[in-house]
C-alpha cells in the first residue's frame, strides 16, 4: 500500500511539473493588459486631437502615430497569451485649450504611462511580454523627452535637418547668425552686396520647421 501511494504521489508531482513547463510564465492579468491598451488608446486620442488643434506643433502628430504602434504591440502580445483586450477603449478626456496646457498635460500623461509600465515590468515573468513592455517604456520616455524639449525651448526654435529635429536657444541663434554675417561683410569690401545676401540666407536657414522638414520625434 505504501509503495502504491509513493508511486501515485511521484506521478502526480511529475504531472504538475510538466503542466508548469508547458504553460507560459505570466504575471500580467487580462484586466491589467486591457487597462494598458486603454491607456495607449487614450494617448493616441489625445495626440490626434492636439495635432488637429495645434498643427504647428509637429510632435503631436508624430506621437499619435507612435501610440498606434504601441497599441498594436500590446494587442499582439495579448493574443499570443490567449488574453482578450477587446474591452479596451480610450478614456473620455478634455482636450487642453492652449499649447502650453497641452504640452503640460501630455507630459503628465506620459509620466503616468511610464509608471504603469514599470509596475507591470517589475512583476512580469513572461520574457516576450516583458520585452514588449520594456520597448513601450523606452518609447514613452522618448515621448516625454520630446515634449519637454518643445515646452522648454519653444516651437519656434525647432531646427530640422537630415538628422531630425533639435531645439536651440533663440539668443544663441541670433548671436551666431549676426557674427557670421558681420564677418562676411568685413571680408568683402568690394563684394558688400554678396556678404549681405549670405547673411540673409543664413537667417532663413535658421527659421522654424516647416511641415515637410520635421521628422519623427520619438
Amino acid at each position: 500500500m505504501k509503495k502504491i501511494t509513493k508511486i501515485f504521489i511521484t506521478g502526480l508531482l511529475t504531472l504538475i511539473m510538466i503542466a508548469g513547463m508547458s504553460m507560459p510564465a505570466m504575471a500580467a492579468t487580462e484586466t491589467e493588459l486591457t487597462d494598458m491598451v486603454s491607456e495607449e488608446m487614450t494617448a493616441n486620442y489625445l495626440y490626434t486631437e492636439l495635432a488637429a488643434k495645434f498643427p504647428e506643433v509637429k510632435v503631436f502628430a508624430n506621437l499619435a502615430k507612435s501610440e498606434m504602434r504601441h497599441i498594436a504591440a500590446l494587442k499582439k502580445a495579448a493574443a499570443r497569451l490567449g488574453l482578450s483586450v477587446e474591452a479596451a477603449k480610450p478614456a473620455d478626456i478634455l482636450i487642453p485649450k492652449t499649447v502650453e496646457d497641452a504640452l503640460a498635460f501630455a507630459m503628465a500623461y506620459e509620466l503616468e504611462d511610464i509608471e504603469m509600465l514599470k509596475v507591470l515590468i517589475e512583476k512580469e515573468e513572461d520574457a516576450m511580454l516583458k520585452r514588449v513592455l520594456n520597448n513601450l517604456l523606452k518609447g514613452s520616455e522618448r515621448h516625454y523627452n520630446a515634449l519637454k524639449r518643445v515646452a522648454d525651448n519653444g516651437v519656434e526654435n525647432c531646427v530640422c535637418n537630415e538628422d531630425g529635429c533639435t531645439y536651440q536657444n533663440k539668443v544663441n541663434n541670433r548671436s551666431k547668425n549676426g557674427g557670421q554675417g558681420n564677418g562676411q561683410k568685413a571680408n568683402a569690401n568690394a563684394q558688400k552686396g554678396m556678404g549681405n545676401g549670405q547673411k540673409g540666407q543664413g537667417n532663413r536657414n535658421n527659421s522654424g520647421c516647416t511641415s515637410d522638414q520635421c521628422k519623427r520625434a520619438q
